[in-house]
């Protein structure tokens, strides 16, 4: 049965999943979906076509595992992207990954960090692309990077929507290669941000130290978006279809 929140359709899938699929070569699209990511798609029909264009779109944030608990009578938890990236980071000695976003400089960091934690860890390349537009960005040209390098799983650090938008655009280039929109991971892997502490992440408050480690860029997002969340999952929750079907305007 497909689940909704608001107009994202969840994918109530667990890690083991995520991770055989990868090893299996399907060439998977991971699209991490929290409360911005719900209420930006609930405003922009382009961009919730792209964002349920992904073979998953898994409950990073705790709010979107309400609508898949509330329609049924399993417990599903939040699955974060960060933790299906730090299994492969622990584990991973066969996969060639390649890291595109944020800067030169993040990216070395990165990869030195990742080297630190597991001297097998593949890394078959790093790219930043340029800080203009993707319309003005040669698709072409770097998925021919990401394909030289033979890689496995390509790790897109560019933020939310531009990270979802690009892989959108460049996925028909890149149809043998498994991809993440990887949000804030890489800078974390680069120890430029904190992770919220592992408490924070179980309590559901993850959000809240984000926000107080960043406040004048994430402001909006949280204290706006949240609120907008809150008042359109009670409407969807009194709807008749509840979450069966996709919140219309």
């Amino acid at each position: 049965m497909k689940t909704y929140c608001l107009n994202i359709e969840i994918s109530s899938v667990s890690i083991d999943t995520i991770i055989n699929d990868i090893y299996n070569k399907k060439y998977i699209t991971i699209a991490g979906c929290n409360v911005n990511t719900a209420v930006r798609s609930y405003y922009d029909e382009s961009l919730s076509k792209i964002i349920n264009s992904f073979d998953y779109r898994i409950p990073d944030g705790y709010p979107l595992t309400w609508p898949l608990n509330i329609s049924s009578e399993q417990k599903y938890n939040r699955l974060a992207g960060a933790d299906i990236f730090d299994y492969l980071v622990e584990n991973d000695t066969q996969l060639r990954h390649f890291f595109l976003g944020d800067t030169e400089e993040v990216l070395k960091m990165m990869e030195k960090n990742l080297n630190r934690k597991n001297e097998k860890f593949q890394i078959s390349g790093l790219y930043s692309p340029p800080f203009t537009p993707i319309d003005e960005w040669d698709l072409e040209k770097i998925a021919k990077l990401v394909l030289n390098s033979n890689t496995d799983m390509l790790w897109v650090g560019l933020g939310f929507p531009k990270q979802e938008i690009f892989i959108s655009k460049i996925r028909h280039l890149l149809p043998e290669v498994s991809v993440y929109g990887a949000g804030a991971i890489f800078q974390w892997t680069a120890k430029v941000k904190n992770r919220a502490p592992v408490n924070w992440q179980k309590a559901g408050f993850e959000w809240l130290w984000r926000l107080a480690n960043d406040p004048k860029r994430l402001w909006r997002r949280y204290l706006i978006d949240n609120t907008l969340f809150i008042f359109l999952f009670l409407k969807q929750y009194l709807n008749k279809s509840k979450f069966s079907q996709p919140l219309r305007d």
